[in-house]
């Protein structure tokens, strides 16, 4: 497996039948796709696209200093799910982001995805909220400059 740059056009292909399903396919454009310090990610098996991940400038409302980023639409294709191509994707997505100087990274993430994250040392931000047509979310975060 091999991690890879792509652009914000070219995770599509696995936000829309993932994380979009049933939507249309602008839904898969989130705010910030194209901001010059969005970083987008790809997992790449024999030249095929089978994991993503984005990350974002941004504060939110939880963190007020610092650099911080946001992930988001982190997904792997449905057969492959659950074989480490997530975690492959989040620790790279770390790496890169401390060398950025992010003090801290933040996601909100479907509530039945909570184990993935806290195996990765997250730890919750708040309470258990409801994202229109998606379904409930939980915030995480992770400091990563000490």
């Amino acid at each position: 497996m091999e991690i890879r740059t792509i652009s914000s056009s070219q995770t599509f292909e696995i936000r829309h039948p993932i994380l979009r399903a049933g939507q249309p396919l602008g839904s898969c454009k989130f705010v910030g796709d194209d901001d010059d310090e969005t970083l987008h990610f790809g997992a790449y098996d024999e030249g095929n696209l089978i994991g993503i991940l984005s990350c974002y400038v941004n504060n939110g409302t939880h963190f007020t200093q610092g650099k911080n980023y946001q992930i988001r639409g982190v997904a792997v294709v449905e057969k492959l799910q659950q074989k480490g191509i997530g975690k492959v994707l989040m620790l790279h997505a770390e790496k890169v982001l401390k060398k950025k100087g992010c003090d801290h990274v933040w996601l909100n993430a479907r509530v039945i995805a909570k184990s993935f994250y806290t195996k990765l040392d997250y730890l919750e931000i708040g309470t258990v909220f409801e994202v229109p047509i998606i379904g409930a979310h939980q915030s995480f975060y992770k400091k990563l400059n000490q």
